[in-house]
């Protein structure tokens, strides 16, 4: 018997920690279905999250994050990536501990800068470079960091390891936590 036996697995964490792709792979060990809040958001309001944040603010973005993790965490079986701030709202958070186990990655933010800088289409990093980018990230991280640590589970996600590699130790240290 596994921890996630009968519950959602949730990654939580910030931008490009690997959420994402970490989840993906998880969801393949695992034979369940992998969603990712983010995408969710997109498809629920028809246009991309920055679209969101420009023509609607980051209130209405955050309010349709809200349904959308309180619709996913209705279901049972499935690995979920979630946006970087979702679990800053309480209700949120409820409902993520209430169905599932949480995994949180952090990674150092020499690493979250170099990723970040590769994809433009980052709302609250929109136009940052170099020191403003860093910066930001620790003002977020400064912010964020007391919801991160709530994970059950944490893992530094250095970029060292291949994510498959990676994934499977996530997978190994969680079975061998039973």
């Amino acid at each position: 018997m596994y921890p996630w036996d009968g519950k959602n697995v949730y990654f939580l964490g910030f931008m490009a920690s690997g959420k994402s792709a970490i989840g993906r792979e998880f969801s393949k060990m695992l034979g369940w279905p992998f969603y990712d809040t983010d995408d969710l958001v997109e498809q629920a309001a028809g246009k991309t999250i920055s679209e969101i944040f420009e023509q609607d603010g980051e209130q209405a973005f955050r309010d349709l994050e809200s349904r959308v993790v309180k619709s996913v965490s209705e279901k049972k079986h499935q690995v979920v990536s979630l946006g970087g701030g979702a679990i800053i709202r309480q209700d949120n958070w409820k409902y993520i501990i209430d169905s599932g186990i949480t995994i949180g990655l952090m990674a150092p933010v020499s690493v979250l800068a170099e990723r970040i800088a590769r994809k433009s289409h980052r709302p609250l990093m929109y136009n940052l470079k170099g020191d403003e980018l860093i910066k930001k990230i620790e003002s977020l991280l400064k912010e964020r960091e007391p919801f991160y640590i709530r994970a059950q589970y944490k893992f530094e996600n250095t970029g060292l390891l291949t994510v498959h590699d990676f994934t499977q130790e996530i997978f190994n240290t969680i079975r061998d936590d039973i």
